[in-house]
């Protein structure tokens, strides 16, 4: 098929970034990975062993000890640590939240950073995040900032949200969503940005097929072969 590329999706939460993403890498046939999913298994894995984030020498000592093993399949991206599947636990809500704290902590971000830069080292890849472009892989072929008003990516987030008990207010989840961009964006330490040669789409009103396409228009544009005719006629009926 051509070139492998590094290829990066970033955006604040709820633009849509992971059903992208994991339709673009099943598309190309690249390995898809998910940058949150390694703050959030910090947050939740953290919590789990009731880790005072604030001593320095123990947050050291915990992420040299955390070794999670990856894999990727059809439904996505999955962790395990100590032989249990942290996937299931991961999107939980107060996880979410917990992980945009965490994700302020500079040995936390080079830590993930490392993993990513690990697995990515054959290319082929397709990453989502908030700093992937900017920060991780600021050499990646190809690269997207996706967002969306604030209403539509706090009704999208509701709704994976669905399956809780007690679902959170829309207003409420617009809150954290608004809180949660302030935190991102105003970090010291790697703030969410677009990247300067990032191709930024508003899919407040794209389905994610219609963001994929675009997205493979560039592709082709940057490495001619990487996204072939029979893909395009695949994506174009779809």
């Amino acid at each position: 098929m051509g070139p492998r590329a590094i290829i990066t999706i970033d955006g604040p939460a709820g633009a849509g970034k992971s059903t992208v993403a994991k339709l673009l890498a099943a598309t190309l046939g690249y390995l898809y990975l998910d940058s949150g999913a390694l703050y959030r298994l910090v947050a939740w894995q953290s919590a789990r062993l009731r880790l005072d984030l604030a001593d320095a020498r123990a947050l050291s000592e915990f992420l040299e000890g955390l070794q999670p093993e990856m894999t990727t399949d059809s439904q996505g991206f999955h962790l395990w640590v100590d032989g249990l599947e942290a996937t299931p636990f991961l999107r939980e809500p107060q996880v979410s939240q917990q992980s945009s704290r965490v994700a302020i902590l500079p040995p936390v971000r080079t830590w993930v950073t490392g993993k990513l830069r690990q697995w990515a080292q054959n290319g082929g890849v397709v990453a989502e995040g908030r700093d992937l472009g900017t920060v991780v892989f600021p050499q990646a072929e190809c690269k997207f900032y996706l967002d969306a008003a604030l209403e539509t990516r706090a009704a999208r987030r509701r709704r994976e949200w669905q399956k809780d008990e007690t679902p959170l207010s829309p207003e409420k989840v617009a809150q954290e969503l608004a809180d949660r961009d302030r935190r991102d964006a105003n970090r010291a330490a790697a703030p969410m940005r677009a990247a300067a040669d990032a191709v930024v789409i508003d899919t407040t009103d794209l389905n994610p097929q219609e963001v994929v396409k675009q997205c493979l228009v560039r592709i082709g544009e940057v490495l001619p072969g990487a996204a072939g005719p029979e893909i395009k006629l695949e994506m174009k009926t779809g």
